[in-house]
């Protein structure tokens, strides 16, 4: 159904779930995801001869190789691209461009002038897209593991699928991933859940 799966992103907190969303469906279609950072010509016009144009492809490169690095981490291929441009037309054009079956997008999900700007781009691109737009409402946070008891319930599965049946002894949360701890048998297993893409890594002791 889905070859060709197009998500714009600005970097923002809660682009993370929206790349989840994406991968999530490439996974199940077997599709390559494109990440497209659109820096807007209007921005960078205002601040052309300050010495901010490096910052500018820093900060879109940044955006996204982080979508790029979780969609690798869940197996599914993946293609960036950094563009110039007004951004709701040039995700629109690019979209024609590589033949897109999907558009996966952030929409409304927080306050102020940036609910506005990225209101008002979801709109556009929902408007004069070539393809169907998934729209997704932006979190306040990039976190999807919140608490103790998601954690655990993540690590259990991940264990399961491997043909382990351990009991939990403990979960704790450091500061940029949950650590699990199982036993069965006499054998320990450290379980490691990354908060914001829930992926998994087992470890025996």
């Amino acid at each position: 159904m889905y070859e060709r799966i197009l998500v714009p992103t600005d970097g923002s907190v809660g682009s993370a779930h929206v790349a989840l969303q994406a991968i999530d469906l490439a996974e199940t279609y077997g599709a390559t995801i494109h990440v497209l950072h659109v820096i807007d010509e209007k921005v960078r016009g205002l601040v052309a001869g300050f010495g901010e144009e490096e910052e500018f492809e820093a900060r879109g490169r940044e955006a996204v190789d982080r979508v790029a690095g979780m969609a690798r981490n869940h197996g599914v291929d993946v293609v960036t691209a950094i563009e110039d441009g007004d951004p709701a037309q040039r995700i629109v054009d690019f979209a024609g461009e590589i033949d897109t079956d999907l558009i996966v997008s952030g929409t409304h999900g927080r306050s102020g002038v940036e609910r506005r700007l990225i209101g008002s781009v979801a709109e556009r691109v929902v408007r004069k897209a070539p393809c169907p737009v998934m729209t997704v409402r932006l979190l306040e946070t990039d976190v999807t593991v919140e608490d103790e008891d998601e954690a655990i319930d993540i690590a259990r599965k991940a264990l399961e699928q491997k043909g382990v049946h351990a009991a939990i002894s403990a979960a704790e949360r450091q500061i940029s991933v949950w650590v699990v701890d199982a036993e069965e048998d006499g054998d320990s297993y450290m379980i490691y859940v990354d908060p914001v893409t829930q992926r998994t890594s087992i470890i025996r002791q």
